[in-house]
């Protein structure tokens, strides 16, 4: 017994000491740490906002896209029929809920621990966020959902427009957070601008002069537009806000959509608006706004996976035009519903990081060809975008600067990043003599219209620019009406037809958060439901 004491005693002692050493704490889950690093946080929660707003099954530009017709769908999406129960709804709603949670534990933690630069960055994020939900949603939890010590179970709905001015706020906050000696910066975690803190700012005030020109409709924001175009500290050529995806396949961190629609098992989702093609092609009866201006995107922006060399298309097909094949929006036609997985022309180099259209289709090395990685960026606030506003806002006198140099000056910014793309991917660029062809028959067409024709003309153009990011031509069509949309009833073609009127807004996730929530409001009427900032 004394020698069975001694052993017990001895490993007892080695247990005691094992424990001190580990300083473990037995009542704490290694697996659910009570703090997690604002590094990850930050992470999680960019992560959470790119594939939210993204294209990909879970993103909200993946409708918008399809509302805006610049892609075409079959589903839910096509003809404005999206409802409340729709996986993108609620993913979405999610997501960006779990990124705001996160972001906002970096808040309360970073300004415990004086990590200012991460604080200043999750204010930003938030706005971000909060911006995008309001667009698209009207009026959203926000003064229950915006804290890390509210803690309420059902939230309330705050209104859009008491919602807005307060992320004006949150994003001045940001800024002067980012300026604080701060003891840990972010780095490789911060998966847009790598911790750095002065493309951040330059991105605050892009993203506040973007928010006033989507509410210059209820709001006189003269003063505060001017104010911040005086500052001259907004975002450059280098200093896009995008999520850059990368080409590694496993784990699969390349864009949503490459991984979808570049997965033959898996079938393809995205078809190329006809619409869209002809008024790039410049060839549109139904939008003769860039008539007899061909755009020299076309083969960056979208892939025929048919050729002269292989012209015979998989089942017969509904719209065809030399290789480019896809379906029309809100058809009923009898070719609409044939698979053309094989066929049909599938979004690109610059949409995904899909392939770029050397006009040999699959027959040179398939639809995953040396330009296919899958690393094609979301481009949330690019900088040609940033121009565009630029332009909108002189355009239309909110400011004083000269609408068609910046016109201009966004168009060439947009061709840049294209060419950036292509560089990336291996493909040749467009060339300065055809850049300048096309800028300069844009710019005679603006020349000739009227102070309408020209707000279109910008308008129009930032459409075509931002290919890839539907929302934001989704949020631009809703604030003026341009560019004009597609319309089932004037195409001239007898099998297009829609029962439904243009979403204005998107629908609440249904049935989760209308039944859970006790203090939700009732679902929207898409049709009619406007965001607060819409006129």
């Amino acid at each position: 017994m004394k020698k069975l004491k001694i052993y017990s005693t001895l490993i007892l002692t080695a247990v005691a000491l094992f424990l001190s050493a580990c300083d473990l704490n037995i009542n704490q889950d290694p697996n659910n740490p009570v703090e997690v690093r604002n590094a990850w946080l930050l992470t999680q929660a960019q992560l959470d906002i790119s594939n939210s707003l993204g294209s990909g099954s879970t993103g909200l530009s993946n409708p918008a896209s399809v509302f805006v017709h610049q892609c075409t769908q079959r589903g839910n999406n096509d003809a404005y029929g999206i409802t409340g129960a729709d996986f993108v709804i609620g993913q979405s709603w999610g997501a960006l809920y779990r990124a705001i949670q996160n972001l906002n534990i970096v808040v309360e933690n970073g300004t415990k621990a004086n990590e200012f630069a991460y604080v200043g960055i999750a204010k930003i994020m938030k706005a971000v966020a909060f911006s995008y939900m309001v667009d698209v949603w009207g009026d959203i939890p926000f003064s229950e959902a915006s804290s890390k010590n509210v803690t309420v179970q059902f939230p309330k709905f705050d209104k859009g427009q008491d919602i807005y001015p307060k992320l004006f706020t949150l994003i001045d906050e940001g800024i002067a957070d980012l300026t604080k000696p701060s003891l840990l910066s972010p780095r490789a975690d911060d998966l847009i601008y790598a911790g750095n803190l002065t493309k951040w700012r330059k991105f605050a005030k892009s993203l506040k002069l973007k928010m006033y020109n989507q509410v210059r409709l209820v709001q006189n924001v003269n003063t505060q537009v001017n104010a911040l175009i005086a500052e001259n500290d907004f975002i450059g050529a280098a200093d896009n806000f995008e999520f850059a995806y990368s080409t590694q396949a496993a784990p699969d961190n390349r864009n949503p959509i490459f991984r979808s629609d570049y997965n033959v098992a898996g079938g393809r989702s995205n078809y190329i608006s006809p619409y869209f093609h002809e008024i790039l092609l410049g060839v549109s009866a139904l939008n003769t706004i860039t008539s007899g201006v061909t755009d020299p995107r076309i083969p960056y922006y979208y892939f025929n996976q048919l050729s002269n060399a292989r012209p015979n298309a998989q089942n017969p097909t509904e719209y065809r035009r030399d290789n480019f094949v896809s379906i029309y929006f809100s058809s009923q036609g009898p070719n609409q519903g044939f698979d053309q997985s094989s066929s049909l022309t599938i979004v690109g180099l610059y949409y995904c990081g899909g392939r770029f259209d050397d006009g040999l289709g699959v027959t040179s090395s398939g639809v995953n060809g040396t330009s296919a990685r899958g690393d094609g960026a979301l481009r949330i606030l690019p900088f040609h975008s940033h121009l565009y506003t630029l332009a909108e806002l002189a355009q239309t006198g909110t400011s004083s600067g000269d609408a068609k140099a910046l016109l201009r000056s966004a168009i060439l910014a947009s061709f840049a990043e294209v060419n950036k793309s292509a560089a990336g991917g291996g493909a040749p660029a467009i060339s300065a003599a055809a850049i300048n062809t096309y800028a300069d028959g844009i710019m005679g067409k603006y020349d000739a219209a009227d102070a309408n024709g020209k707000l279109e003309m910008i308008i129009t153009q930032k459409w075509i620019a931002n290919f890839g990011f539907g929302l934001e031509s989704y949020n631009d069509y809703r604030r003026t009406g341009f560019p004009k949309p597609f319309d089932p009833a004037t195409d001239g073609v007898p099998f297009t037809n829609v029962q439904r009127a243009f979403a204005v807004s998107m629908p609440y996730p249904a049935p989760t958060e209308l039944i859970l929530n006790p203090n939700a409001p009732k679902q929207r009427v898409i049709a009619t439901d406007k965001v607060f900032w819409q006129k």
